[in-house]
């Protein structure tokens, strides 16, 4: 299936003295081995790199996080300020855009602490991938074009999470900025760098974005796309409904010049983006919905049903999202639900079929407590895959499922042990599935985190880095999709050469060089008659380099998880 499944970003400045790097690597076919290891070219372009999708003929979709060569618009950035002219070595370079790397750093830092500020260029923290093994091509989101460069001014972070075999990407954009110069009433020249909205879903095929607008889009509305088919139909979830009282009233206000005060309109309206934005869960409800697309754009726009429906009178604001979809148009995801035939409210796995929406029925001897469900992703077998968080031994873990939607049998199939979180991101139709999981039982409170295969048909459930050669220098944290060629697309530290914001190897006074463990975005392809090697030998080694990267990795998997909530999602209608 196409697999749109965690995403991560890691959001470090260049400045940082834990600054990552990224070579290209690849290890070759090698004895003892299951799958080869081939790092994604699109690790040279930044800090590091997270794989969210691939689809039959090995295209994957890649997020970037802290992109080489970052663009410093000098216009926008005054070099009278008392902090350029304490924090720059070379003032009068930089004015003309000449930085030495150690200006060029401290300018790109300077101005990524004022994200979100309308008075200072707004550079992406994320840019989104398509790549093979030896290419990269940019996706560009609703990036907008520099009239002075004619070239994209990289400021709109983008987040793409799926693929299908047409070449269609689809995720999640910022709206480009640019700059809207205005005077004010005291004859004062003022640079405002704005944007329109302040992100929606995306799709893209070549050069071509299109906008998956929500079905509710007062001031810009709210829309994430997660998956598509190969009917170029798009899953993600929208603001469907306007459920705040003031709102409007704030948009109105906007309008009126004597409201809004000596500024522009569009500069009030940003400013109410963004306050919208961090509280989106009381101004919109919020449902799965389905795109359809054709070759012209957006054909129709479908909200989904959840699992419950509210009273005509009731205030409570719902939310409810389609993650995945097969190519019978068959969908998934997570939709409030009551937990338990009481009035208490929970998450539930949700499948949506000729627009109806069913949960996964539970066994009423299983012998776990089920506080929350959640569905990540189904195959052209109806089998679907998710996760449920459960009562073992005292503690919530996620626990992974496969459901078979046809027969409605469900099996939590084993993994390294009882307590282990589990949660899965992708099944093909060879019934494969891959994730993450703890591999060992520890008291201290952090555990290692690895990805993993499971063999629905076989009942096989493997750590991936067991498959791979024993001296790889890569540890496989995070399994994020597998194709219908069983190749694997995955989330691994490395330990390499550290650089600099430019790309360049960087060396310290003595001009030597240093290195430091990364996330790289890696595919895993099988080998042909490759077996399991022994590597004992090598378990010390291994240990200690899973163990230096495991807070990097932490962040990384769960920062932009599609769908990983808190151990226990239940809350008081």
């Amino acid at each position: 299936m196409k697999q749109t499944r965690i995403a991560a970003l890691l959001s470090r400045s260049f400045l940082s003295s834990a600054f990552l790097s990224s070579a290209f690597l690849s290890v070759p076919s090698a004895f003892g081995a299951q799958y080869q290891v081939v790092e994604l070219p699109v690790a040279e372009l930044g800090v590091d790199s997270y794989p969210t999708a691939i689809n039959s003929i090995g295209e994957i979709a890649v997020n970037l996080a802290s992109q080489f060569n970052p663009v410093i618009d000098v216009s926008l950035l005054n070099f009278d300020s008392a902090t350029l002219i304490a924090g720059l070595t070379n003032l009068e370079n930089a004015r003309s855009g000449d930085f030495n790397t150690a200006d060029y750093e401290f300018l790109y830092a300077y101005i990524t602490a004022n994200a979100e500020s309308q008075f200072f260029q707004q550079i992406a923290s994320l840019n989104s991938y398509v790549a093979s093994e030896d290419t990269s091509t940019l996706l560009h989101g609703f990036d907008t074009i520099d009239n002075d460069t004619d070239e994209y001014r990289n400021s709109a972070t983008t987040t793409v999470r799926g693929i299908n075999d047409f070449g269609y990407t689809v995720g999640k954009s910022y709206d480009g900025f640019y700059k809207l110069e205005y005077v004010t009433e005291d004859i004062e020249d003022v640079t405002y760098v704005l944007n329109d909205f302040y992100y929606r879903g995306f799709a893209q095929i070549e050069d071509n974005v299109i906008e998956l607008t929500p079905p509710e889009s007062t001031l810009g509305g709210y829309s994430e796309a997660y998956d598509i088919n190969e009917l170029n139909q798009v899953v993600g979830i929208g603001s469907t409904e306007l459920v705040s009282t003031t709102l409007q009233d704030s948009i109105d206000a906007c309008a009126d010049e004597s409201e809004r005060g000596d500024i522009p309109e569009a500069s009030c309206l940003r400013s109410l983006s963004i306050s919208t934005n961090a509280s989106l869960g009381s101004v919109f409800q919020q449902r799965g919905v389905i795109w359809q697309l054709d070759d012209n754009g957006v054909e129709d726009t479908y909200a989904l049903p959840m699992l419950i429906e509210p009273d005509e009178d009731d205030t409570t604001v719902y939310s409810s999202t389609a993650v995945a979809i097969n190519d019978f148009g068959i969908a998934v995801g997570t939709s409030p639900a009551f937990y338990q035939n009481t009035d208490t409210l929970t998450s539930a796995a949700v499948i949506y079929d000729n627009d109806k929406a069913y949960t996964i029925s539970e066994d009423s001897d299983e012998e776990y407590d089920v506080f929350a469900s959640y569905a990540v992703d189904i195959n052209n077998n109806d089998l679907v895959v998710g996760y449920a968080t459960k009562s073992v031994l005292g503690s919530t873990p996620n626990k992974f499922f496969v459901y078979d939607y046809d027969s409605g049998i469900i099996d939590y199939p084993d993994d390294f042990f009882d307590s282990a979180s589990t949660v899965p991101t992708a099944i093909n139709d060879d019934n494969l599935v891959v994730g993450f999981t703890e591999f060992e039982e520890t008291s201290s409170g952090i555990r290692r985190v690895e990805g993993f295969v499971y063999d629905y048909r076989n009942d096989i459930f493997s750590s991936l880095n067991d498959l791979i050669e024993c001296n790889s220098p890569y540890t496989i944290a995070q399994a994020n999709g597998i194709n219908e060629n069983g190749e694997i697309i995955a989330t691994a530290t490395v330990s390499s050469v550290n650089k600099d914001i430019t790309g360049e190897i960087e060396l310290d006074e003595y001009d030597a060089q240093s290195s430091s463990t990364h996330v790289v975005a890696i595919k895993l392809v099988p080998i042909p008659g490759g077996s399991i090697d022994n590597c004992d030998v090598y378990e010390e080694e291994y240990e200690r380099q899973g163990a230096g990267a495991f807070w990097l990795l932490f962040v990384g998997l769960f920062g932009l998880a599609r769908f990983v909530p808190s151990r226990t999602s239940i809350f008081k209608r």
